[in-house]
């Protein structure tokens, strides 16, 4: 930045006396004058003469290189190669490789990228690689700078990178390379790509090549290939990852399209060869599979090439991208046990692989083999399966073995080096970073480390963390001033070096050679004519406080013209859209939308007029922006990005923050309460856009600043030194602080627990007492094995009582705790979700069951036939929490049940509230409100689970629907009016309710109908009052009345849609699909606050999977399952064409009758026998209405809530 007008002048004199005052002399070669030459900006384009050495002087500053030897000789430092860097102007193509320095200034808290020289290799004797390799480590040499503190490498050329690698690290082991990062990706994509049948890529490849033959004017195949200028077959199908990830999302989505496009073009070239392949079914299940399989690979390729993110973030956002690759095909154990252990032989094990139809093959796959089962043979769809799992297997393992470091190592980097961050990592992770880095080499390093880090941690204690208001200092300045209280020794001072050397934004050369123009942008620009500049975006790169600065010679400028300054810089900040000191503003930052910050003063020199310092709300981090790039805080709705607020976590952390900022400079106060964080962070946004009344937007301006600050500010000073001095000698003080010693670690040097055991010598005691089956003599506590088999490995903690489940009996107890027998008690066994005779408690509304071997086996021999005799009997949850035997109810039992099968998955929101179940003698009726009623299902559903219904109040416009269920429910169902017509004082009257249900009319969102309206038009504006009214009858905060529901809709929806209902909602849907309880596809979201929603769901005895068990007596079936039933009769036919009939009776084909469509949907026969209704009628109703045994399945969680109907009295039950 320019300091003056006056710099302008004798510009010539000056360098020439900085030359002279330099003592020693660099001589410069030939190639790397070439390179400034060409890739920095020249005095003499502009008339000013200067030499060779001059002007390289000027770029890499008059200190080069002493200043980087004296700087990478105490710190870590990273080194860039580049190679076959161009040195001439036109014509000439000599080459060279560039070698790039990055590092941390701990003195200035800022990282530095600089020029260091170029290699130009010229030993033919040995091979490319060796020779490169040779001539690196001889520039260090000659340098000086000592390899030890080489902590990152990178190189652009893939193809000698593992030589200089293998070179390097034979020097230093610690080393970490990124020379795999940028082609991550797409190594990935064709190794993945190699396991799928290669029906796609061909199709892919020879659509293109028509393409590019014969002309077109198809808008839809110009589409596909707008952003390909050519495919090149030669070319490795890893560097082409993004066109191939896209082009198969397009042809996805114009397959119709395509189609028809190749069928009008009859026997043209290979038209009629592509039209036949766009036919089979087989080839278009690969290409969704791919389409789906490959975004997140195409994501992350866009976040290198085009994204300026850190490579920290980066990192962990390849941490995540394994995580999601493993799931995808791998049971939840499994994957932790892969990222801990990195062995391909873990991938191969199908023991640990989910089973085949869970396996994430993307909605629109299992859409379309739902549509398509008729067509699609068991032995094609198993095969299809089996190359998704092997797609799977082969791009997780790609992954893994390209990242530069472990897993875990990847997760905590860019978490440890923010400053909240260390509320999030453990001393373990920190030690285990050390050793990958190669900084503990003696074995008492890593305890010294976790001693380090236990002193850090105390230290930063009472320090605000980022949920602070007030924002954070950047990471960089965070650790400046952390890093002055460490030892020059310290081991944790050396890995946050090492850790602040990875480089700040991308690693393209061009990218990364611009930082280094900014880094020597100020002092170039002394030395060329000034001319006008407009800058969007400029990273932070203050000099050095004790670096070298431009020599300046002759008349120095008067107090006049520094005071004439002073005052237009007053003026300027005035004046230019009021951006001052201070205010809040609106920003554009790389990929991301417009973000909020705040203008914050410039330190240590000035700036640009038009120039501003915004340090951004959410990160902590700083940017220098122009004015004409920022908008002021006050155009929220405007700048608002709803996307953002609902996908993104930092983007609602800027918002809360500078809110916060906002609410205060108004005097606005809003509902406290940390637990109150999202309703807090709803009214806010709801205040801004309302225009931030009563102040208006001229409430959070900040007071003017004086004269006397600007003038402190123009000339560089920092007020109120002394005194943040005394608070930093205060805070680096360690004498004065006092920790509890019994709640840190009883063994520092190992960092575990010597846990007290004397509960499970008393439980050993117990089992060998009564003589159990299982040797339990290697168990030291109750949680070392599983309470149903005995299994010693161990998956999660049971929910209900002390001990743990293994992964085989997670799962059964995951399917079968909340199914219930037509008596309405629990069909297995509470303890271990099995058992074939059973005891059932006597407490009304209690529906629990327990078998004769857990009572024997855990509790005593015996125990089954005894309690027998008891009338009624009270079951162990229900009574006091007392031990009996080995078996002991958990203290909090009712919550812990709703964590085990808690919905974490897809977007990141507030958890749900849990609600403990409610003992059951205090349990009573249910009162629901179910809006878009339909037929009464979730009353059938209520009473055949056995609930005692209070009040169920109906809200549906449909006569007919409301018919049906007022004959078949005898007119205990209250209906009332129109969905829209219900106001707050209805629900007021009609209330309080524990349950609210309903599915809007998915006519106008699902994408079968082609005149859709959408979300925000027609039928689909329904979702609104759904939610107008769950937003009134949810309970506050201090109201601990249990309060469930669920809301419906169908699967096949625009995503974006599926987003907004997420966003409105505040959760994540689960998918069911009626189809593995009946025999019909129905799959459906459901969105909801039902403990155990997105539990498996799990056919019973009663329930009619296959279509021949819903037929009438002679009537044959001739497909197992049948399409999604709608309110189209054309919805009953099957088959490819869409014209067979499902039924054979007597040898000709008949269609579903009303009564089996009932018996189908889980409704008993004739249940919409009424009002004289045709068939038409009553499949129009019943197409509308749910599925019985998949509302059966979300309710069933709600009998530890509310009364059930009481059971005729028996002394005891066995069965």
């Amino acid at each position: 930045m320019s300091e003056g007008p006056w710099q302008n002048q004798e510009m010539a004199l000056d360098v020439q006396t900085a030359e002279e005052k330099e003592d020693t002399f660099f001589h410069f070669s030939p190639s790397l004058l070439q390179l400034i030459q060409k890739h920095w900006p020249s005095p003499a384009k502009h008339g000013t003469e200067l030499t060779q050495d001059q002007v390289a002087r000027h770029v890499l500053g008059q200190k080069y290189p002493q200043d980087i030897t004296a700087a990478c000789s105490q710190t870590p430092y990273c080194l860039y190669l580049y190679r076959g860097v161009e040195l001439g102007g036109d014509g000439d193509r000599e080459t060279a490789s560039v070698l790039l320095m990055g590092y941390f200034d701990q003195r200035s808290g800022v990282k530095h990228v600089r020029l260091l020289d170029t290699l130009q290799p010229r030993d033919a004797t040995v091979s490319a690689g060796t020779a490169e390799l040779n001539c690196l480590v001889e520039t260090l040499r000659r340098f000086e700078l000592p390899l030890a503190n080489l902590a990152v490498f990178y190189c652009g050329d893939s193809g000698l990178s593992q030589v200089l690698v293998t070179g390097l690290r034979a020097l230093n082991p610690g080393l970490v390379s990124l020379c795999g990062l940028p082609g991550l990706a797409g190594q990935a994509c064709q190794v993945g790509v190699s396991a799928l049948p290669e029906s796609v890529l061909e199709l892919v490849r020879d659509i293109h090549h028509h393409y590019s033959t014969y002309p077109t004017t198809n808008d839809n195949l110009k589409e596909i290939f707008a952003d390909v200028t050519s495919l090149d077959p030669l070319l490795p199908l890893s560097s082409q990852c993004l066109f191939l990830g896209r082009t198969v999302q397009r042809m996805a989505d114009a397959w119709p399209e395509l189609l028809q496009y190749f069928e009008s073009r009859g026997n043209e070239g290979d038209a009629e060869q592509l039209c036949a392949r766009l036919s089979d079914l087989k080839v278009r299940l690969s290409l969704l599979f791919l389409g789906q399989a490959l975004e997140p690979l195409c994501a992350f390729q866009e976040l290198l090439e085009w994204g300026d993110s850190d490579v920290a973030i980066i990192l962990q956002q390849a941490s995540s991208l394994v995580h999601s690759y493993a799931a995808s095909f791998l049971r939840s154990p499994a994957v932790d046990r892969f990222l801990r252990r990195q062995e391909p032989t873990l991938l191969a094990n199908e023991k640990d692989h989910l089973l085949r139809v869970d396996v994430n093959t993307g909605a629109r796959v299992k859409d379309f083999l739902s549509e398509h089962q008729a067509e699609l043979e068991d032995d094609v769809v198993d095969s299809f399966l089996e190359s998704s799992v092997s797609f799977y297997k082969a791009t997780t393992w790609s992954l893994m073995k390209s990242l530069p470091l472990p897993n875990v190592a990847l997760k905590n980097i860019h978490i440890l080096l923010r400053p909240a961050g260390r509320l999030e990592v453990t001393s373990r992770v920190v030690a285990e970073l050390g050793s990958l880095l190669g900084l503990c080499g003696v074995p008492g390093d890593m305890a010294l480390l976790t001693d380090e880090f236990l002193e850090y941690m105390i230290s930063e204690g009472e320090k605000p963390t980022a949920d602070s208001p007030t924002p954070g200092p950047t990471v960089e300045q965070h650790w400046k001033q952390v890093l002055r209280t460490m030892g020059k020794t310290s081991i944790l001072r050396r890995l946050i070096c090492s850790l602040l050397t990875l480089p700040s934004g991308s690693l393209q050369r061009d990218k990364v050679f611009a930082r280094v123009c900014s880094e020597y942008g100020y002092t170039v620009y002394l030395i060329i004519p000034i001319v006008p500049i407009v800058q969007d975006l400029i990273d932070i790169t203050e000099p050095d406080e004790t670096g070298p600065r431009p020599v300046q010679t002759g008349t120095r400028p008067g107090k006049d013209s520094t005071e004439n300054h002073i005052h237009s810089l007053k003026d300027h900040c005035q004046t230019i859209k009021g951006y001052n000191v201070g205010d809040l503003v609106w920003g554009r930052i790389g990929g991301f939308s417009l973000w909020p910050g705040t203008v914050q003063p410039w330190k240590g020199r000035q700036a640009a007029k038009s120039i501003r310092k915004v340090e951004w709300f959410g990160d902590g981090m700083l940017s220098e922006k122009n004015t004409r790039g920022l908008l002021p805080f006050g155009s929220f709705a405007q700048c608002f990005c709803t996307n953002s607020f609902a996908t993104l976590v930092t983007y609602r952390d800027a918002i809360f923050q500078s809110l916060q900022v906002a609410a205060s400079r108004c005097g606005k106060v809003f509902s406290p309460g940390s637990e109150k964080r999202e309703e807090h962070l709803r009214e806010m946004v709801d205040w801004a856009f309302g225009g931030f009344k009563p102040t208006g937007p001229d409430g959070f301006q900040p007071p003017l600043q004086t004269e006397g600050k600007l003038r402190g500010i123009a000339n560089g000073k920092q007020p109120d030194q002394k005194k943040a001095k005394s608070i930093n000698s205060e805070l680096h003080n360690l004498s004065q602080v006092s920790v509890c010693l019994t709640k840190l670690s009883l063994n520092l040097d190992s960092g575990t627990f010597n846990l007290r055991q004397e509960d499970a010598v008393v439980l050993l005691e117990v089992w060998f007492l009564h003589c159990f089956v299982h040797s339990l003599c290697n168990f030291l506590s109750s949680k070392a094995f599983c309470l149903c088999c005995m299994a010693d490995d161990i998956e999660i903690f049971h929910p209900l009582f002390e001990g743990s489940l293994c992964l085989k009996c997670k799962d059964n107890f995951t399917e079968t705790l909340y199914r219930y027998d037509e008596d309405g008690y629990q069909s297995y066994c509470t303890v271990c979700c099995a058992g074939l005779e059973v005891i059932l408690c006597g407490n009304d509304s209690c529906c629990r069951s327990y078998c004769l071997d857990c009572l024997n086996i855990l509790v005593g021999p015996g125990t089954f036939d005894s309690l027998k005799e008891v009338d009624p009997w009270i079951c162990y949850l229900c009574e006091p929490h007392n031990a009996h035997g080995a078996l002991k109810p958990r203290l909090d039992w009712s919550i812990r049940v709703q964590e085990f099968f808690a919905n974490n998955s897809a977007f990141q929101f507030e958890p749900d509230r849990v609600y403990p179940s409610i003992p059951a003698n205090l349990r009573r009726p249910i009162n629901v409100l179910s809006l878009f009623d339909g037929i009464g299902t979730g009353y059938f559903v209520l009473k055949e689970l056995g609930f005692k219904v209070g009040k169920y109040v109906a809200s549906e416009i449909c006569s007919e629907s409301i018919a049906v269920s007022e004959i078949n429910h005898e007119g205990k169902i209250i209906h009332v009016d129109d969905v829209r017509l219900i106001t707050k004082e209805h629900i007021l009257k009609w209330g309080p309710f524990d349950l609210l249900i309903g599915g809007s009319p998915c006519n106008d969102l699902s994408m079968v109908n082609p005149a859709r309206k959408g979300l925000f038009e027609g039928t689909g504006r329904l979702f609104f009052e759904y939610y107008r009214l769950l937003h009134i009858m949810k309970p506050k905060e201090d109201d601990r009345r249990p309060f469930f529901w669920f809301f419906e809709n169908v699967v096949f929806m625009n995503n974006h849609h599926k987003v907004d209902i997420c966003r409105f909602l505040e959760c994540n849907p689960v998918l069911v699909d009626a189809v593995k309880v009946s025999p019909a596809h129905r799959a459906r979201y459901f969105w909801g606050n039902i403990p155990g929603m997105n539990r498996p769901i799990i056919a019973s005895q009663t329930d009619k999977v296959i279509l021949q068990d819903c037929l009438e007596r002679g009537r044959v079936a001739k497909f197992t399952k049948v399409r999604t039933i709608t309110t189209n009769p054309n919805s009953l036919k099957q088959g490819k064409d869409v014209s067979k009939l499902p039924v054979s009776e007597k040898g000709v084909d008949d269609n579903l009758w009303i009564t089996e469509l009932e018996k189908i949907f889980g409704f008993p026969k004739h249940y919409t026998d009424v009002k004289n209704m045709n068939r038409q009628q009553r499949q129009k109703v019943l197409g509308k209405s749910w599925s019985v045994p998949v509302i059966r399945h979300l309710f069933a969680p709600l009998k530890d809530y509310f009364a059930c109907e009481q059971l005729p009295p028996v002394p005891f039950a066995a069965i």
